[in-house]
């Protein structure tokens, strides 16, 4: 007895002082003059922010008294201004300069069309390793441009949203962001547990303070559990699906016909933890809060013209087509698909969303295990893999990624408000190898004639003309010229109507610059009939051999080339792949999935290995791995660079454990570095109606599409496509740094 009283009073004081845990600042509710600044102490503090423009000028003062949990709300306050703040401080300004992550961004002026960003995670809250790898996985994708705001789907605290829970799985998860991005959330069922929306009680609504009384835009709901803001011109909607009644007669679905009656946002984004079409872990046809969704909800929402709804719940990452009026159980597509392209702009064109149509996205896959069949009848692409959404709105264009756990982007999808022109790359924020050939590409919509190609140097101050009534096909390749800017530009036009433009945002022309020169998904050379190769093979040697995209293996049933599965199992399967490159290698990291052990050479060095010590084409690896591993090397070029300039030739040994080994796997992914010199600075800029610039130091997929004569070439084979294998995009590093390897991108114009 005395032993179970001890253990029972240990936990006790555990469960008391994890309930009491600190949370470092983090933002709630802002509007264009207001904002709320929260965090949780140890012991009493003073519950007050010194705030300012400047880190080292924080002379303003909000709040009052002394607390544990503190709630300050700041007032007065410029719209869409960068402001700094500090904690906890009974004077200001601090004694001490405040920290410059402690920042806040206010919302724009509603209509403001100011381009903007969020990210989008659901069902995040394990406090596990996949949670980790999804947040880093959107930091790296967003090093240019921070997500100004963070829409959680629910499920943020597994299993039951206790006090504990929010803290070490959401805000100790989040806590660098969660300081400077406003989290607006919506519950879920795990935090349903522990939390009522009846009485607005519990954990979930301790954590949070959400509008009530439309003061961030939209009309009162009079609650927490749903509500509406604004931000820019975008009106969202977030509601209650788990607890909320959900009758089309109930409170929620009223307030929400005449909150949407009443705006008159460009956008409109509605979100909610069900997800009203999902075949992953839950069945949108089978559960009742899916099927209410779905037929009280959705007709509202279509009928005010909602333009994008999301959800979580289902542990998947699923994007439809257009959609509009899909209300019956079971769900079913004829009919319902008012767009069945991919929605692209590098495919085959942008979708035209609201009163057109609707995008549906379920992004359940933010940490929690993932499953399900992955097959919808509404969904365009699905994916059961960890990742998480970024949403950019700039005016009358919004565009979605998904965005893996592993930095690839595998899936995009662009929609628009009108008929136009849209640049979809560069975009901004991309840099660029000085010298390389960087594809322009763009889309169309509606009747669109010849362009006009236009390059800046210096952030849209002077324009040099590249070239005059191109055709409208959607591509153009620009050899640059080898200069550094910090700011460079491309602006298209229509040359007929100079009303019909875009306009990229700044991106960077450098002497050196990194891209993946090989990415998951791509075309290697193999070997899997039991030749022993002499070393020769590792340079091209040994005949042609046959090719396939990657992953390359046998017995998961993800592999897209099926190798020999031979009884026994040969202990060893050849790879290769081929690129020349004109500029010196100055970085380089390789990345390569496999199963069970792996050697990799360059230009027939060894330069990384794992579970490997003998080459011999007889030899096992040292073990099994289990399942598919991941190594991961920056190499040390300092101690012997392998790369030169020219052919080099990539190749790797997966090996087998045993003779009975159920499965083998393949893919690899090379980052690299490269440096170029830059030409003299010379007066004029671009001259005017050419490109200008070397093509030498280009580097690009040979796929048949876009080869550049002269230009460096990245050539996975004889007759490779530069193509990706579904669900295995390009990662966003290649996206945000594109240098080397940028697929040819075919786009069709909507007539």
């Amino acid at each position: 007895m005395r032993l179970r009283t001890s253990m029972l009073a240990i936990a006790i004081t555990l469960l008391a002082s994890t309930a009491h845990a600190q949370r470092t600042p983090y933002l709630q509710s802002p509007t264009e003059t207001s904002i709320i600044v929260r965090w949780r102490s140890a012991s009493a503090q003073p519950s007050s922010v010194c705030w300012g423009t400047s880190p080292s000028a924080l002379t303003n003062r909000a709040g009052s008294g002394s607390a544990t949990d503190h709630t300050v709300r700041i007032t007065g306050l410029t719209p869409d201004t960068q402001y700094y703040y500090a904690t906890a401080q009974s004077t200001c300004p601090p004694a001490s300069a405040a920290d410059a992550r402690d920042t806040f961004r206010t919302a724009p002026r509603r209509g403001s069309t100011r381009p903007f960003r969020m990210w989008v995670v659901g069902d995040s809250g394990t406090g596990g390793s996949d949670q980790r790898a999804v947040r880093d996985a959107m930091l790296g994708a967003t090093t240019g441009r921070r997500p100004d705001l963070f829409l959680h789907m629910g499920d943020m605290a597994y299993s039951s949203g206790t006090t504990s829970e929010f803290d070490s799985r959401f805000f100790a998860m989040y806590s660098d962001i969660l300081r400077q991005t406003p989290c607006w959330p919506t519950m879920g069922n795990h935090e349903g547990s522990s939390s009522d929306s009846a009485t607005q009680s519990g954990p979930y609504y301790d954590a949070y303070t959400l509008p009530t009384d439309g003061s961030a835009g939209g009309l009162p709901s009079g609650t927490e559990a749903y509500y509406a803001f604004d931000w820019g011109n975008v009106h969202f909607v977030v509601l209650d699906s788990h607890e909320s009644p959900r009758g089309t007669t109930g409170a929620m679905l009223r307030w929400l016909d005449e909150d949407l009656a009443a705006t008159d946002a460009t956008w409109v984004i509605a979100y909610f933890h069900h997800p009203p079409y999902t075949d992953g872990t839950h069945d949108s046809d089978t559960e009742r809060q899916h099927i209410d969704m779905r037929q009280n909800a959705l007709p509202i929402l279509e009928a005010h013209g909602v333009d994008l709804v999301l959800g979580g719940h289902s542990h998947i990452y699923e994007r439809s087509y257009l959609v509009r009026g899909a209300f019956d159980t079971p769900t079913t597509a004829g009919g319902h698909l008012v767009d069945t392209g991919d929605g692209q702009l590098d495919g085959d064109g942008p979708y035209r969303s609201g009163t057109e149509g609707t995008l549906y996205v379920v992004a359940g896959h933010g940490g929690a295990s993932v499953g399900g069949d992955a097959s919808h009848p509404v969904m365009f692409f699905s994916e059961t893999e960890h990742g998480s959404c970024i949403i950019d709105v700039d005016g009358e264009q919004l565009t979605l990624r998904n965005v893996r756990s592993d930095g690839a982007e595998t899936d995009h999808v662009t929609l628009m408000k009108r008929d136009g022109l849209f640049l979809a790359r560069p975009s901004g924020g991309e840099r660029y190898l000085a010298g390389s050939v960087v594809p322009i590409a763009w889309a169309s919509v509606g009747e669109v004639g010849p362009l006009t190609i236009e390059i800046s140097l210096d952030g849209g101050a002077s324009w040099s003309t590249l070239v005059e009534r191109t055709e409208n096909d959607g591509m153009h390749d620009w050899a640059t010229p080898r200069r550094e800017s910090d700011h460079v530009r491309v602006r298209i036009r229509e040359s007929d109507d100079a009303t019909n433009v875009d306009e990229s945002e700044d991106f960077v022309l450098a002497a050196s610059a990194r891209d993946t020169v090989i990415a998951f998904g791509d075309v290697w050379q193999y070997s899997d009939d039991d030749t022993a190769h002499g070393d020769g093979w590792r340079t091209g040697a040994g005949g042609t051999w046959p090719e396939g995209r990657g992953e390359l293996g046998y017995g998961d049933g993800d592999e897209a080339t099926e190798l020999h599965d031979a009884t026994p199992n040969f202990p060893t399967v050849y790879f290769r792949r081929r690129i020349e490159l004109a500029s010196e290698v100055d970085f380089a990291r390789v990345r390569a999935v496999y199963d069970d052990g792996v050697a990799i050479f360059v230009n027939g060095t060894q330069v990384a290995s794992a579970l490997v010590d003998d080459l011999a084409h007889e030899a096992w690896s040292t073990s099994g791995a289990g399942e598919e591993a991941t190594l991961d090397a920056t190499l040390d070029l300092a101690a012997g660079n392998p790369f030169v300039v020219g052919e080099n030739w990539i190749a790797a040994v997966v090996k087998q454990s045993n003779g009975t080994s159920s499965d083998l796997s393949f893919d690899l992914e090379l980052e690299l570095g490269l440096r170029v010199e830059i030409d003299p600075e010379m007066d004029g800029g671009i001259v005017s109606g050419e490109d200008a610039g070397a093509i030498d130091g280009a580097i690009d997929r040979v796929d048949g599409s876009n080869r550049v004569d002269g230009a460096t070439t990245v050539e996975p084979a004889s007759s490779g496509c530069g193509c990706r294998a579904a669900g295995r995009g390009e990662g966003p590093g290649a996206i945000a740094l594109g240098v080397l390897a940028l697929l040819a991108l075919v786009v069709r114009r909507r007539r």
